[in-house]
């Protein structure tokens, strides 16, 4: 498992012992959206401290030591982003009574409502938001936002924003020249393999208009290879595939596209970012929310919906910059909210041997 905290170069610090700040999520996996999520926690809580990801192990227990013993290392604790509220199911990685010994920070997070609730789940995460060590929450759209103080009634305001990663300043990116490019994104998920058969029929489409034809694997490490398996599942003759292990390559192969089609929540979410516009393939919650916030319902379809092809149509008009950059404002007042509030976090006082390891 990865280790984290080092400062980047060029970044002041105000404080002789840093604050030591743990980062809780699904790092580490390689999930294209949550790997975005660790790089913007390194880079904006590094002004007020040493971030480091938690958890050491990418498999229950994630932990190789008592996570009560791990939790006395930090002065705080930020929780995001992600769809980690799941009503139906409690991890054993985020929602810990073990990180309530610190000041707790809970950002950026969405909440899937396509499954049946449970009722001792959320009676168990009311526990959870309602501690007095709960300083800040905040939502990646309204709608999670309004179920979290609806369901958990947490002592803090709940506030909302779009997701995070719109305020990652993302790799510039030229055009290549040529013809248009449509990029599509597939994913392996549970329950076997999808049947690709609409978004083969929107590429042979697409390429008869002209464009051509980009696949990318929106992810890294074990995930990467699960997807790249279910990228080879789509036929596609002459498609250029994009692999990479690193972020930016990804990144700039979707700022490179004309147009978007995307199993995955966060391709639309850089695409946007972009300009670029994209057709959902799998409307989640999260991928609903956040076009009804800017008024793109018209990019919402499915990869099994027959009309899919139809969708091309769409992608004929981009996303204009004013709303671009409305997500990138609006996503980074929330991160600079927390951040300082986090900067009046003190710091525990460590023991001389400690100091002298966490220098090291």
């Amino acid at each position: 498992m990865r280790r984290f905290g080092k400062r980047g170069p060029g970044v002041p610090s105000s404080y002789a012992v840093p604050r030591r700040i743990g980062l809780i999520g699904y790092f580490g996996w390689g999930n294209y959206g949550d790997e975005l999520f660790l790089r913007l926690w390194e880079r904006e809580l590094q002004r007020v401290g040493e971030p480091e990801v938690v958890h050491q192990l990418t498999k229950s227990p994630y932990f190789t030591e008592p996570p009560e013993r791990i939790a006395r290392r930090y002065d705080a604790f930020v929780i995001g982003g992600g769809d980690l509220i799941v009503p139906w199911s409690l991890s054993k990685l985020y929602w810990r009574e073990d990180w309530l010994t610190r000041p707790v920070y809970i950002a950026g997070v969405g909440v899937p409502t396509w499954g049946k609730s449970q009722q001792a789940v959320i009676e168990q995460m009311q526990r959870f938001f309602q501690h007095p060590n709960i300083r800040y929450i905040s939502a990646r759209d309204p709608e999670s936002a309004t179920w979290i103080t609806e369901h958990l009634s947490p002592k803090v305001p709940v506030k909302w924003a779009p997701d995070l990663v719109f305020a990652l300043d993302l790799p510039p990116v030229t055009r290549p020249p040529g013809a248009p490019i449509l990029s599509v994104v597939v994913r392996r998920r549970r329950g076997g393999p999808d049947d690709y058969t609409q978004v083969q029929r929107l590429c042979e489409k697409a390429k008869a208009e002209g464009y051509r034809i980009r696949q990318i694997v929106l992810a890294t490490g074990p995930i990467g290879r699960a997807d790249l398996e279910a990228a080879d599942e789509l036929i596609l003759p002459g498609k250029e595939l994009v692999v990479s292990e690193d972020l930016d390559d990804i990144t700039r192969a979707i700022g490179e596209s004309t147009a978007l089609a995307s199993m995955k929540f966060h391709g639309t979410v850089v695409a946007t970012a972009y300009g670029i516009p994209s057709i959902v393939l799998s409307p989640t919650d999260k991928s609903r929310n956040l076009y009804r916030m800017i008024g793109q319902e018209r990019l919402l379809s499915h990869l099994a919906h027959k009309d899919l092809p139809d969708k091309l149509a769409e992608v004929a008009k981009p996303i204009s910059r004013e709303t671009s950059a409305d997500l990138k404002d609006r996503s980074r007042v929330v991160i600079d909210d927390m951040v300082s509030m986090l900067a009046e976090v003190a710091v525990q006082q460590r023991r001389p041997r400690l100091l002298a390891a966490l220098r090291r």
